[in-house]
Parts: C-alpha cells; structure tokens; sequence
C-alpha cells in the first residue's frame, strides 16, 4: 500500500512538473489546442501511443477480449486498430496540409457552422464517455492498492489531470504523453513476464488441458470464436470512425509537417501491433490457464466478466520489489488517455462550439473548460460499469456521425445539407437505438442473429446515417 501511495505520489509531481513547463510558453488562443503546429515525428508517433496504451483499452480490454475469445479477438481489436493506422498514415498528408486544426473546423470550413456545431457535440460526448471509463478502470484497479475507496480515487486521478492539463493544454497532453508511454510500456512487459511466470507454474496442469475461451466457450485457438456476425459488425463500427478519430488526427495535424506525420503513424502502428495485438494475447490466454473457468463461471480473482486480470497476476505472481514499478505503470497508464480525452472533449466545446480561441480572454476560457470537462469525465466514471457497452456506443458514434462528414471535407458532391442531415440521424439513430436494445424492445423487430451479436444498435445507426445523407443529398440544390 505505501508504495502505491509512493508511485502515485511521485507520478502526479512529475505530470505536474510538465505541465507547469508547458505552462510557462504562456501559449494562448489555437496554440494552446495545437502545440503551435510544430511537433516532430517522434513527438507524434510516442503521444499517439502512449493515447491508445491506456488501463482500460490496451491493458485491460484487449487482453480481456482475449480471455474471453482467445485468438479470435484480433477480430475485434488488433485487426481493426492496424487497419486504422493505415487508413491514417495514407490519408495524413492530405489533412495535414489543411489550414483547419479539429476535425469540425474542417467540416465547418467546407460545410458551414451548423456541421462545424453538430460534429462538435458528438465528439465532446464520445471522449467524455472514453475519459469517463478510463477513469473508472484506473480508480478500480488501483483503490485496493492504495486502501482508498473508488469513488474517493476517481476524484483524486481527476484532479491531478485536471491541474496540469489545464496548466499547460496540449502541449501539456504531449509532453507527459511521452513520459507516459515508457512507463505503460514497461508496465504492460511486466505484466506479460508474470503471465510467463505464472505458466510456468501451472504447467503440470495444462498438459493435456484444452483452454475454452472464458466467453466463447470454444477452444482458445478458434479464429471465428466471436462469430461471424459479431466481427462483421465491430469492423464496421470501429473502422470509419477510428480512421477519423479526433485525437490522432490532433497529433497528425500538430506535426511541424505531412513526412513527421506519416512518420509518427508508422511508429504508432509498430506499438499498436506489440501493445493492443501480440503482448495483451499472450496476457489474455495465458489468463485462461492460469484462471481457468470452472461449471461456466468467471473466477472472482479476476473480477468482473475477466476485468481485474492484471490485478491478479499482481496479487499471485509479482514479488515484493516489482510492487512499486506496477503502481507507477497503473497510474501512467490511467492518465496518459484521461488526459488526451478530456482535451478532446475540451477543444471540441471551447474551440468548436464557442471559438473562444478568438475572444481576448481565450487563455483563462480556455483553461475553464480543460477543467470543466475532467469534471464532467470524474462524473461519469463515477456511474460506469460496462466496458463493452461503453466502447460499441462511443465508437459507434464516431462511425455514425463523425466519420461521413470528414470524409465528405474531399468529397467534392457531398453538399451542407447531405452531411448535416446524415451527423444528425446518425447520433440519434444510434442512440435511440442502443437505447432500444438495452431495454430489449428492438429483440421484436429484428432478425434473432441481429440481437445475439449485442451489437444492433451499430447497423440500425449506420442505416440511419446513410439514409440522413441520401435524404439530405436529394432534397439539396
């Protein structure tokens, strides 16, 4: 406990420290949202990374897909995540040579302020709600550590994001996102030599034993062990909107030029492939030896459906020296996407749907807001509970109301009314949907395969988009 408390002490100093730094440039105005455009490619590729390797994405929902799937979970992660880097890297010199910096300016400037606007709220929700779950994982996983209730955890990670990332903005995002990143990776390779050594000491038991996915219920080695349906649905939820997701463009559109650009992609993508493929399914099916289901049931060591697995590697296998290194990689891991959201959520609401950037008071207004939204996150994550739930809604958003109008930015037909009529059914498709699905009143209305993926809301939303931007295509001069 005391050298949890040591680790996160000594982390919440240091992020601080940088941000009180990038404080002291006294960038103001769009340099406080972009770094004054001037970031290097490894500057780029390390803050992009250290974005995607947080505590609930990288480091506990991969290798939990892959305690529940086994191999198969590249479907619905590590597969769509490459694809996304690449879809990136190729489109990077394109965007990058527009003078806009957010995702809705470059719509607004091509399609006016009313799109400018409605891609704005979609995106402060989505990164309120990925903020908001990384908060609630972090506060999870570490308030056993610490002796600390969770609730009481949640709000002490949610200040010390909201001091230096109100410090300093985004340069304050990018400098303690490379800190943040040596210390995750380090972390996550820690994580993989306990699952090595708890292997080793269960290896009189696997031989001859046949590992079944903690959810699948089919062997660990079955490629399809989602099914068909469901990976058909998470590539197309996942790929449109995370080809356009807001915080990697950020870092694409802050490199000093399109070469840094692609280049940091190519870096993010080589840790993308080790971090969110290789290492967390090495975790994940280790896991399923180490914790095997027994009559059905997820064992309570690892939590809720497979969710505490890092915690109990700690707990079974790590000696005493390496106790202080986990605390520090669970605190950076937290705070390096914590962070990245609630500056997203925070440049969505102030630069795109006030432009306080151009007001003379835009530096305080600005920094109002950077607290306002680690505020709202610290709300959220404080009524949070389901990671699946909360991934498939907000990247469903993303593809739905997001992705169509940044790609229309180059599609010389798409007209203002096309795309503000496919953002607006898109997000309220999808809601409505998801909403329908929760309570179980779409189950009537649509295939049985359909409901048994748990993902519907994602097609009826995809359908609602499409129909907006025909509707609204047709009905343009």
């Amino acid at each position: 406990m005391l050298a949890t408390w040591i680790a996160f002490l000594l982390y919440a100093a240091a992020a601080i420290g940088l941000g009180w730094v990038a404080h002291r440039r006294h960038e103001s105005g769009t340099a406080y949202w972009s770094a004054g455009r001037s970031l290097g490619a490894a500057s780029v590729g390390l803050s992009i990374s250290a974005g995607f390797l947080s505590v609930s994405w990288s480091c506990v929902y991969a290798v939990q897909l892959f305690y529940w799937y086994g191999l198969g979970a590249i479907w619905l992660i590590t597969v769509p995540w490459i694809i996304a880097l690449a879809g990136i890297y190729w489109l990077a010199g394109r965007y990058h040579d527009l003078p806009a910096f957010s995702q809705p300016e470059m719509v607004g400037m091509r399609f006016g302020r009313g799109a400018r606007r409605i891609v704005a709220l979609a995106l402060a929700f989505v990164f309120l709600v990925w903020g908001g779950a990384e908060i609630y994982v972090a506060a999870i996983l570490l308030a056993p550590l610490m002796g600390l209730s969770s609730g009481t955890m949640i709000l002490m990670i949610s200040l010390v994001v909201a001091v230096y990332a109100t410090l300093g903005g985004f340069r304050a995002v990018v400098n303690t996102d490379k800190l943040q990143y040596t210390i995750v990776v380090l972390f996550i390779l820690a994580m993989a030599w306990l699952a090595g050594q708890g292997l080793r000491e269960e290896d009189e038991t696997l031989r001859g034993a046949m590992l079944i996915g903690a959810k699948s219920g089919q062997s660990w080695n079955a490629w399809l062990a989602p099914g068909l349906l469901t990976i058909l649905l998470t590539l197309a939820a996942y790929l449109p909107g995370w080809i356009f997701e807001t915080d990697l463009w950020l870092r694409v559109q802050a490199a000093r030029d399109p070469q840094a650009a692609r280049r940091g992609v190519l870096l993010a993508a080589l840790n993308g492939l080790l971090f969110v493929g290789l290492l967390p399914m090495f975790i994940g099916v280790a896991a399923l030896a180490i914790f095997p289901v027994v009559d059905g049931q997820i064992p309570a060591v690892v939590g809720n459906e497979g969710d505490a697995i890092f915690a109990a590697l700690v707990q079974s296998f790590a000696p005493a020296w390496l106790q202080l290194g986990v605390a520090v990689g669970l605190v950076a891991a937290a705070m390096s996407t914590i962070d990245t959201c609630s500056n997203v959520m925070a440049l969505s609401i102030a630069y795109d749907l006030f432009e306080l950037h151009e007001k003379p008071y835009s530096g305080r207004a600005s920094q109002a807001v950077t607290a306002t939204s680690v505020a709202a996150a610290c709300l959220f994550a404080l009524n949070t509970e389901s990671l699946w739930d909360i991934f498939y809604l907000s990247s469903g958003i993303l593809t739905t109301t997001v992705a169509f109008p940044v790609a229309a930015v180059f599609l010389p037909w798409a007209t203002p009314r096309a795309v503000r009529w496919s953002a607006t059914a898109g997000f309220a498709g999808t809601a409505l949907a998801y909403v329908m699905e929760s309570r179980g009143t779409l189950a009537a209305l649509q295939p049985e395969a359909l409901s048994g993926s748990g993902l519907a809301f994602i097609f009826w939303g995809i359908l609602a988009a499409a129909a907006g931007a025909l509707l609204g295509q047709f009905g343009s001069k």
